[in-house]
């Protein structure tokens, strides 16, 4: 297997000496940290050790407005008793966020707290002789050892904290060759794990007609919380499942369809601005975004990774399904004018798009983010027989009535990745003119803005214009016959995105169900629900280290336990 990956983009590392408490116990810090030299905004600030401030993010500059706005009204409070009890405070304005209460015992416990994009939290690093662990503390959860130590964080209070609309999401040590480690260990558990002697696979050979694309690139502040510890990025956080990251369960989609062998590559693409998934992919392409003499452009920069001839699978590498990805190939295949294939699954929200089709499977209408409202109209709902005949409602586990929504899985016919590319260089051109019209004769970009010009989205801009375009009759391939956008409806699996921390509990705790993820290996399904106890997920073989820690106490609310120095 060849895994091919591009170098980071404007990223160096040097240590700086930085004063970052305010006033209660400070110290002079030297860590190896990151310097952004390109479009980049950080979006989350990491305190590992209230006692001792150890902040992930020294340069304010590249700090987001919101979050430069938080870190400018947070207060910190540290408080001795006499006792050897210590309370430590975080505050915002007019409220208390995080309140961790310790004493002597837990001497060598950190308390930290994360504050970012993805939420507030109240952290605890626990030593352990088999590697340290973080308990990781979400709004409205908390903590209560038996003999006293407490952690809570009032969601009610910081909802002013959390991000929202749409801002870059950076992690600043964002590691890509922490994907490729991922990919490989993978790789060698199919080869050597008994793990997979039990996983059934197709015995069809997809690999002549297919090539996997993993979109693998994004910086995931959202699940920061969690890949941060063990200084992972995104694709490479761990799960309950022993030696299995997030990555693996797309990967797990692909050994299935019989498409992980050595004569298969997988491609990948470091995200090196935030310019999104499409942009990601249209950098394989050969394509680069550069300031012309006419404005901000996409124009061609190199030959293409993308093998020649072959249909494309794009696969993300933050989703958790269990749909059957064999049959969407044999169905791609099926349909001799498929210019793209969208996988379909029930969705009660339809998070990645609604998909609306007619009885040919051909996408009429792709509705991107629909409302709640339009949904509750019945708009697209999936429907069956039941053994009387009768017709009902697809629902999912939760009871919600479902229409077919985007999977973010995608199969491409080769013959419409100039069309794509026309796409996004339409979208940068018309965006940074749009702007220029405004800003009436400015022509120096913010980073705001010029994140605004480029980013773009499969579900927003491609997929909407390519269903247009089939139902104009002006999507063509090489010999000018028209192409048609279809669905794969994979109405028996379940699906997730879990670039948050708490659809990553959600979906954890939903894999872990008899009657959710059915299609997925049971010896998966099973290693999930060993790692769970009530309301504790534990990404780390710690689940008895971590009931001796709590002895008699409590623990309310969504508490996911991740490993650090194992």
């Amino acid at each position: 297997m060849i895994l091919r990956v591009g170098a980071p983009y404007g990223v160096s590392y040097y240590n700086q000496n930085r004063n970052v408490n305010k006033g209660n116990k400070s110290s002079g810090i030297q860590k190896n940290t990151v310097n952004f030299s390109g479009q980049k905004v950080i979006e989350s600030l990491i305190i590992e050790d209230l006692n001792n401030f150890n902040i992930k993010n020294y340069n304010r500059s590249a700090f987001s407005k919101k979050l430069n706005e938080i870190v400018s009204h947070l207060e910190t409070l540290r408080i001795d008793d006499g006792n050897n009890n210590q309370l430590f405070i975080i505050k915002a304005p007019e409220s208390k966020v995080i309140r961790i209460q310790t004493n002597d015992k837990y001497k060598d416990v950190k308390p930290g707290c994360i504050v970012g994009k993805a939420g507030v939290y109240a952290t605890l690093e626990i030593p352990d002789p088999k590697g340290n662990y973080v308990i990781i503390i979400p709004e409205d959860a908390k903590l209560k050892t038996e003999d006293g130590l407490f952690a809570k964080v009032t969601g009610a209070n910081s909802s002013s904290l959390s991000f929202k609309g749409s801002t870059c999401t950076v992690n600043a040590f964002y590691k890509p060759d922490k994907t490729i480690e991922s990919v490989k260990s993978f790789v060698k558990m199919i080869q050597s794990s008994d793990m997979f002697k039990n996983v059934d696979k197709s015995m069809a050979d997809y690999s002549k007609d297919f090539h996997p694309y993993l979109l693998a690139g994004g910086f995931g502040s959202r699940l920061e919380a969690l890949s941060y510890y063990r200084n992972d990025n995104k694709p490479s956080t761990s799960t309950p499942v022993k030696n299995w990251n997030l990555v693996d369960f797309s990967l797990l989609n692909l050994y299935q369809a019989n498409l992980l062998n050595k004569d298969t590559d997988i491609d990948f693409c470091v995200q090196t601005e935030a310019n999104s998934a499409v942009g990601c992919f249209i950098t394989t392409l050969g394509q680069k975004i550069e300031m012309t003499p006419d404005g901000l452009d996409l124009v061609k920069d190199g030959k293409s990774i993308v093998p020649e001839g072959k249909n494309i699978i794009i696969m993300p590498s933050d989703n958790i399904t269990d749909i059957k990805l064999s049959k969407a190939l044999d169905a791609f295949r099926n349909t001799p004018d498929a210019g793209m294939l969208v996988v379909g699954v029930p969705d009660y929200r339809c998070y990645g798009g609604l998909i609306l089709h007619n009885d040919k499977n051909e996408i009429t209408d792709f509705i991107t983010k629909p409302t709640k409202d339009l949904l509750d109209t019945g708009i697209g709902l999936i429907k069956y027989k039941d053994s009387d005949g009768k017709e009902k409602v697809l629902k999912d586990g939760d009871g919600m009535s479902t229409s077919l929504g985007n999977a973010f899985i995608y199969i491409l016919n080769p013959d419409i990745l100039d069309t794509i590319t026309e796409i996004y260089r339409n979208k940068i051109r018309t965006s940074y003119a749009n702007l220029m019209e405004k800003k009436r004769g400015s022509k120096e970009l913010s980073k705001e803005e010029y994140l605004d010009v480029i980013e773009c989205f499969w579900d927003r801009e491609i997929i909407p214009t390519l269903v247009d375009m089939s139902k104009k009759g002006c999507l063509k391939n090489k010999e000018g016959k028209d192409l048609k956008v279809v669905t794969y409806k994979a109405t028996d699996a379940s699906w997730s995105d879990v670039g948050e921390y708490s659809s990553y509990y959600k979906t954890m705790k939903n894999v872990a169900k008899d009657d959710s993820f059915v299609n997925m290996p049971e010896i998966i399904k099973n290693n999930v629900k060993d790692n769970i106890s009530d309301n504790v997920i534990f990404n780390a073989d710690v689940k008895d280290s971590f009931k001796k820690f709590i002895g008699n106490g409590y623990v309310e609310g969504k508490v996911i336990v991740v490993p650090k120095d194992r």
